[in-house]
C-alpha cells in the first residue's frame, strides 16, 4: 500500500503506508506495486528525519519514481486515481510522465467503479480530460459493466494531448517472474 486507504476500515496505517518505507525491500530486490500511486493522504518525510514534515504521499511516490535505482523494482497502480477524492494534478502528472508508463499498471479497484458518487464524469469534462461525447458513452457503460467503465475511462483520459500509453494496461509484464523458471545447471 502507499498513502491513505479509505475503502477498507481498520487501524491507522500511517506508519506502514509511507512510500519511503519501501526502499528497504526494493534495495533487497523486491518488486513493489504502490497502490493508487499513494495519491491520497500525507506521510512523514522520513528523508528529513523521524520528525520530518508531513508531505503528500504522491510527492513521496514521485521521489521514489525519480530514483533510477528503483527502475524495475517500483511500480504504481493507477486504480482509484480517477476517483473524485483525488486531485487533478496527480492524474495529469501520471498521464504526462510518459517515461513512467512502463512502470504504471492498471488495476480495477473493483467494486468501486460501480459506486456512483465516487467518480465524476462532469468534473473530467470540466477539467478537459474527457469530451462531452466520451462522458456520455461512459455514463451508458457504467450501469452495465463497472469494470469496463473503469478501463474505458482510464484509456480515454487526455492531459495536454497525452494519454496513458498501452503499456499501462498490459499488466502481465509486471507479474512475470523469471526467477521461478528452471535454470540450466
Amino acid at each position: 500500500m502507499g498513502g491513505e486507504e479509505k475503502a477498507v476500515h481498520g487501524a491507522s496505517l500511517s506508519e506502514l503506508n509511507n512510500p519511503l518505507r519501501l526502499r528497504r525491500p526494493m534495495d533487497q530486490g523486491v518488486r513493489v506495486i504502490v497502490a493508487h500511486c499513494a495519491s491520497l493522504g500525507e506521510n512523514i518525510d522520513i528523508d528529513r528525519g523521524p520528525n520530518g514534515p508531513d508531505v503528500d504521499g504522491f510527492v513521496l511516490f514521485e521521489r521514489l519514481m525519480n530514483e533510477p535505482r528503483y527502475q524495475g523494482r517500483l511500480y504504481g497502480d493507477i486504480s482509484a486515481v480517477t476517483q473524485a477524492n483525488r486531485t487533478e494534478s496527480v492524474l495529469s502528472t501520471l498521464i504526462r510522465r510518459v517515461e513512467w508508463h512502463p512502470r504504471l499498471i492498471d488495476g480495477s479497484d473493483y467494486p468501486l467503479p460501480g459506486v456512483m458518487p465516487l467518480f465524476s464524469l462532469r468534473r473530467f469534462v470540466r477539467q478537459q480530460f474527457l469530451t462531452d461525447t466520451q462522458a456520455q458513452v461512459l455514463s451508458e457503460i457504467r450501469p452495465y459493466n463497472p469494470l469496463l467503465f473503469g478501463f474505458v475511462l482510464e484509456r480515454s483520459l487526455v492531459s495536454d494531448g497525452q494519454r496513458f500509453t498501452p503499456v499501462v494496461f498490459e499488466s502481465r509484464r509486471v507479474f512475470e517472474v523469471d526467477c521461478f523458471e528452471p535454470k540450466n545447471l
